[in-house]
């Protein structure tokens, strides 16, 4: 998921083998609902050579991503990143609504996905949690991404995901994330871009060819 190569994801000739996509789909959902540890930063640093220090890191997740008045919120939510506004080089976002991601329900309930399971910050845990969290969505893509590897209707069920609900709102969460002079989310809002390219590239709107991976 995280690139040592600086070139922003749109440059790179080929995407990653489709087999590892639903493994960097889950990584990238851990990163955006729960802070780090210390066992994150070491693999992180493992693969992108960049100074990282774990409470650090930690609070930039908080106050990135968690709390609306830290001064540096980017709201994680589709519906929210979707009706942003940029006026000159500031970004204006409404309020999250509690029912912004109600289209997900049936998608989430056709395959059993519970996202109330999902391992999240205390900050942003609980019963009215918007469902288009985007850490929500890679954990569905996830399991969308093992299902069409394995069930015949899997591509068309994650193709149809796709065009529905993985749009630019998602491109603009990396931009911002990359954006957002905090280290770690710098590395985390590449990892997205990158994602984001593998999966477009690996499962392409129909009638178009798969962009075939590096051997």
């Amino acid at each position: 998921m995280f690139s040592s190569k600086a070139a922003p994801a749109s440059k790179r000739r080929t995407p990653a083998p489709e087999p590892t996509l639903a493994g960097e789909a889950a990584a990238a959902a851990r990163m955006l609902l729960a802070p780090p540890d210390q066992a994150l930063i070491d693999a992180v640093a493992r693969v992108v050579p960049a100074p990282l220090e774990v409470e650090a890191a930690r609070q930039d997740f908080r106050d990135f991503l968690c709390v609306p008045q830290s001064g540096h919120y980017i709201p994680p939510y589709a519906h929210v990143l979707s009706r942003g506004k940029q006026q000159a080089e500031f970004w204006q976002f409404p309020p999250s609504r509690l029912d912004g991601g109600d289209a997900l329900r049936p998608w989430y309930e056709a395959f059993g996905f519970n996202p109330r399971l999902l391992a999240v910050d205390a900050l942003i845990a609980g019963p009215d949690r918007p469902l288009d969290h985007a850490g929500v969505i890679l954990a569905y893509l996830a399991c969308l991404i093992a299902a069409a590897r394995a069930e015949p209707l899997g591509p068309a069920v994650l193709r149809g995901f796709l065009r529905a609900h993985f749009g630019s709102w998602f491109d603009l969460l990396a931009e911002l994330l990359r954006a957002s002079g905090s280290p770690y989310l710098t590395l985390l809002g590449g990892g997205l871009a990158e994602f984001a390219f593998d999966l477009r590239a690996a499962f392409p709107p129909q009638g178009e060819e798969p962009i075939a991976a590096a051997a």
